[in-house]
């Protein structure tokens, strides 16, 4: 069954590599993750110890999702500031425990489980942890994320199924959490019948890829995450492929827990995600650089294109110069080049070039001026 499967799959490259091609082309859509520099734990005491334990824990989580790939961890700079982590924490609070909270379970390592009373809830300095990450050579994930599309083909004993946006699985739930921890936008597909009619389970567990982008195209996402669990002998193997950058990914887990088999496919796919779209923050060479936004009309449409702007990896600040009737003028203070500023703001919805200016102040020569439309 291994040697067909393997021979279906390599009848199956030269779809892949045309639907890559087409699948690239496509537009791509990104959605803002917020609370990138925030954490949560649970702790079963508000002691100062237990506290100093938690910062160091909370920061190497906000690390991975700031810089969005695992290579943070073996950074020696950053081993150095885990040591100093006080330097880097902003707020901290205790919150009470949700009410659908559920303590942890005795287990034969744990026959006494801890019980946990509160919630530590962590935000980190923005400022700080960039300049971190800057000094040690490493890039930052801005919040405008592009989402990648899951297929979960699932064989369990009798059962065959695939997962849709609407299902409701131990698997999925697994999935969501660990994305969400690593701040990689994900979304599930419809699976219904327009997609059914072109894609099946047979060709998601048998890797026919030219089936699986083309139904893939409909969701307008750039990369792709396909897993294929498969129960037996007391444990799920799972093989994993993000289809991303004219690319194939494959890997491969087995455990009995759900929690490691889901971690493995979304560390994996962020690792290789952020490595095209996370940014190394620099300085730029162009003397002065502005943006015009067309289109904002009102207070609260000038605070969240500010907001939007100020999100965004290559600017280290900004603020309005110009105010007048087509739009206003923003000036910022860069921490990353002007091309890739351009191509962030064009993985958004939220505006759209145009070649007309808001001032018509006459600019020196080595000035950046780009110009947008608020959609």
């Amino acid at each position: 069954m291994q040697l067909i499967v393997k021979f279906l799959r390599k009848k199956s490259i030269l779809g892949l590599l045309a639907g890559l091609l087409l699948l690239n082309s496509a537009p791509v859509t990104a959605t803002v993750v917020e609370h990138l520099y925030e954490a949560e734990f649970a702790v079963s005491d508000q002691t100062r110890k237990t506290r100093h334990e938690i910062f160091q824990k909370a920061f190497q989580q906000v690390l991975l999702k700031v810089v969005g790939s695992s290579v943070v961890l073996g950074n020696p700079l950053i081993h150095e500031a885990r040591s100093h982590v006080l330097k880097y924490v902003s707020q901290f609070r205790y919150l009470e425990l949700p009410n659908d909270f559920v303590q942890p379970a005795a287990t034969r390592e744990a026959p006494v489980p801890e019980l946990f009373n509160n919630i530590l809830w962590i935000k980190f300095d923005i400022g700080e942890v960039n300049k971190l990450l800057k000094n040690s050579q490493l890039p930052v994930w801005s919040k405008l994320r592009p989402e990648t599309l899951v297929w979960i083909a699932v064989r369990d004993g009798g059962q065959r199924y695939v997962l849709r946006q609407r299902d409701k699985s131990p698997i999925k739930d697994e999935i969501e959490k660990a994305a969400k921890l690593r701040g990689l936008p994900i979304i599930w597909p419809e699976y219904d019948e327009a997609d059914r009619m072109r894609l099946s389970f047979v060709d998601l567990w048998g890797g026919f890829w030219d089936n699986v982008l083309t139904v893939s195209r409909r969701y307008q996402k750039e990369s792709v995450l396909v897993g294929r669990y498969l129960w037996g002998a007391g444990e799920w193997q799972v093989e994993w492929d993000l289809l991303i950058n004219q690319h194939q990914k494959n890997w491969q887990i087995h455990s009995n827990e759900l929690d490691l088999l889901s971690t493995s496919g979304v560390d994996k796919a962020s690792d290789l995600v952020s490595a095209k779209y996370a940014l190394f923050l620099r300085e730029t060479g162009a003397s002065n650089i502005y943006i015009d936004i067309h289109g904002v009309n009102d207070i609260d449409g000038y605070a969240k294109i500010a907001a939007y702007l100020q999100g965004l990896a290559p600017v280290k600040d900004l603020n309005a110069s110009e105010v007048s009737a087509q739009g206003v003028r923003f000036k910022i203070d860069p921490q990353g080049s002007v091309d890739d500023l351009k191509r962030l703001i064009a993985l958004g919805s939220i505006l759209k070039p145009v070649n007309i200016q808001v001032s018509t102040q006459p600019s020196a020569q080595d000035d950046v001026i780009l110009a947008y439309q608020v959609r």
